[in-house]
């Protein structure tokens, strides 16, 4: 496969993060729902360089550079690629901060001091703020060419030039933005306008009160140091994983500098000064702002009250679940599809609530991969095992921010007599899968299932757009049993799996098999579609597939929200393929698999993206959707996001697909909701996709 028919998957999601920043410049938007996109952009990118450039300089120690056979780059040039990108999206930033978001506030009376320079009545509130709240939390380290200093990762830095008065020798202050305080302090209201700050300021502002009388203080600076966060696991196979996995945690907290953020405005002494005192290499230097860290944008204080804000959506309930006697009873007239955030999530909650009380359930299995702090289906897990039931519950302790989370309620379950299996070494199980088994009347054993393609977490849930299934499918849950059974014993069956497609046993090669049979039908001039949803795709067999199927002709429409290596529209090799990403106010989260199979319509939903680590290395189970009703959903559902007019755009670009005139606005999120809401009267309309 030639390069120019690769996009490096890393590359393109900075095209993703532009889109995100794009919404912040969207006007239609209320103007903290913009502000929301920006501090989105912020912690995004925050977590691109501790990971994905981290993995990219490691690239570059190498003596060899080994990646896949069909793609050739040299990771220094993608390096200078990204930075190009980043400063220009860094730049965009700062213009739709000073001219579109800072006037929109003042419209509204809301004043956000950029500076230290406070208007009188201000002044005794900002010192006493600092004397009060502030001075105890202050941390200063000194810089000497003697002693290196290692700063905190990711935290917030003023960098202060320092003259002793008696000896005028100079140095350098570096103050800690203290991380526990609130980043935004509201002052008094003044000629009925409101006024909020930087907690930066406040300490700028008061800067002579940290060092002692003898130094002259100049100006404050901000930095900020991102340090490698992906740290591997050296030897899976031996000693105890929960103990190397703590001593991953540790790593972490010793990863090599990959960025230093900087005050563009600094000058260039100080700027030296700091590279020589934290030992931090000169191309890890990135031009930034005044202010670092604004993922805090989150937590911009909102004095007029929510018609600033999206108007938040009421939970929409399925007549069906409310109004029969459990969820179990419910299942077992027809499968249900949950439709989050749109959705309830009190549904999947439920699924395990009844479970702790019904005298018939024996036995709860789960894998759970990242789940909430305060899990409310954790401590479901927990009270139906101190209730008598059996819970088997396979905990991914490898998932990257979330282990030491995962661990922490592993623990609290085993205590409570919970079987917990943990990772297995080299592989991920990525899987989102929940089975109740119930006994009934002559020993018969009924299984309910649940399968999701996000996680069972009620936090995300309420932000991220994913699917859950409610199924007593027999073909579907008798799968599910031979998966926990090899989760537990790990050790690999001969488990031929026809209804499931799961990833290191059957998902790549039936996937595979699937697009053929659509090359097949349209060789043989019969209509031939796939349309597939993901988070991201980079598998070089799939894309070379997806190649082939276009050059015979079978329509290939995806929606790739963040990074995608497929080129679609390529003459000769792509031109069949349409490539798009929604980014609006949920992360669009799920993965749906569409055949046309000769009108047959054969559709997964997945925990996977058609990427290496999801397709070979990880536990991944892509699940069909057999119910009439359900198919029915998700086909409108799809083609409702490949109408959106709103809010998508074309993979690789920034181009909106606007609507034409007298053509109907389709913004899919919104519409979806709509839809949803009227779904228990209504039967699903069939909607033409408009490109």
């Amino acid at each position: 496969m030639r390069q120019e028919h690769y996009v490096n998957r890393d590359l393109d999601w900075l095209n993703f993060n532009g889109k995100v920043l794009q919404e912040s410049a969207d006007q239609a938007l209320p103007i903290y729902e913009r502000i929301k996109f920006m501090a989105i952009f912020s912690a995004n990118l925050d977590e691109y360089y501790r990971v994905k450039v981290a993995a990219l300089h490691k690239l570059t120690s190498l003596k060899r550079k080994r990646v896949e056979k069909w793609l050739t780059f040299v990771p220094q040039n993608l390096i200078s690629q990204i930075a190009e990108t980043v400063n220009e999206q860094q730049e965009n930033f700062g213009y739709i901060w000073r001219n579109q978001i800072l006037p929109e506030l003042a419209k509204y009376n809301i004043i956000l001091i950029q500076d230290e320079h406070y208007y009188p009545e201000h002044i005794e509130a900002v010192n006493d703020h600092f004397q009060n709240t502030i001075l105890s939390y202050i941390s200063v380290h000194l810089l000497t060419p003697e002693k290196k200093i290692r700063i905190e990762n990711g935290c917030v830095y003023l960098a202060v030039n320092l003259k002793h008065k008696l000896t005028l020798l100079e140095s350098t202050g570096l103050i800690k933005i203290p991380s526990e305080l609130p980043r935004f302090i509201q002052l008094p209201c003044r000629e009925s306008k409101y006024y909020l700050t930087f907690l930066d300021d406040i300490i700028r502002s008061n800067i002579t009160l940290i060092f002692p009388d003898y130094f002259q203080t100049g100006s404050a600076y901000s930095i900020k140091i991102n340090y490698d966060e992906d740290v591997e696991i050296e030897d899976e196979f031996s000693g105890n994983l929960l103990t190397k996995i703590k001593e991953q945690l540790e790593k972490r907290k010793e990863g090599v500098p990959v960025r230093l953020l900087y005050d563009s405005a600094m000058p260039e002494n100080l700027k030296q000064e700091i590279v020589s005192g934290t030992d931090i290499e000169t191309h890890f230097l990135v031009k930034g702002g005044r202010y670092h860290n604004l993922s805090d944008l989150f937590d911009l204080p909102n004095p007029v009250g929510h018609k600033l804000e999206a108007k938040k959506i009421k939970p929409l309930e399925i007549k069906c679940l409310e109004e029969d006697v459990s969820i179990g009873k419910a299942m077992e007239k027809r499968d249900f599809l949950l439709h989050y955030p749109y959705h309830t999530y009190d549904y999947t909650l439920r699924f395990f609530s009844e479970a702790i009380f019904d005298p018939g359930v024996i036995k709860i299995q789960i894998t759970l991969y990242r789940i909430s702090r305060n899990s409310l289906i954790a401590q479901s897990l927990i009270a139906a095992a101190k209730n008598g039931k059996e819970v088997v519950v396979f905990v991914e302790v490898k998932a990257r921010y979330d282990e030491l989370n995962n661990m922490i309620w592993a623990s609290e379950m085993e205590k409570a007599g919970i079987k917990i299996f943990y990772s297995i070494p080299k592989l991920k199980v990525h899987a989102k899968i929940a089975l109740i088994t119930r006994l009934e009347k002559g020993d018969k054993k009924v299984h309910y299932g649940y399968l999701a393609t996000g996680n069972f977490n009620e936090r995300t849930a309420r932000m991220y757009a994913d699917y859950g299934m409610l199924t007593v499918n027999k073909k579907i849950t008798r799968e599910m049993k031979l998966l926990f059974d090899y989760l537990v014993t790990q050790k690999a069956k001969s488990v031929n799996y026809k209804t499931l497609l799961v990833s290191r046993f059957s998902m790549k090669k039936k996937l595979l098999q699937l697009i053929d049979k659509e090359i097949v039908a349209s060789k043989k001039g019969l209509p031939a579609k796939i349309h597939l949803k993901m988070n991201s795709m980079d598998e070089a067999e799939m894309i070379e597939k997806l190649y082939e199927a276009s050059q015979q002709g079978v329509e290939v429409k995806l929606i790739v929200r963040a990074g995608c290596s497929l080129v679609p529209g390529v003459p000769g090799i792509s031109e069949n393929i349409s490539a798009y990403r929604i980014v609006d106010r949920y992360l669009e989260h799920a993965r749906i698999y569409y055949f046309y199979q000769g009108g047959k319509e054969l559709i997964y939903l997945s925990s996977a993206d058609w990427m290496n680590r999801n397709l070979n290395k990880r536990i991944e189970v892509a699940f069909p959707v057999l119910d009439k009703k359900c198919k029915s959903e998700i086909r409108y559902a799809m083609d409702l996001q490949l109408s959106d007019n709103t809010k998508r755009t074309r993979i690789q670009s920034s181009e909106k697909i606007l609507e034409n005139t007298g053509t109907k606005s389709v913004r899919a999120q919104t519409d979806t909701y709509t839809w949803l809401k009227n779904l228990d009267e209504l039967n699903t309309p069939t909607l033409m996709v408009n490109q």
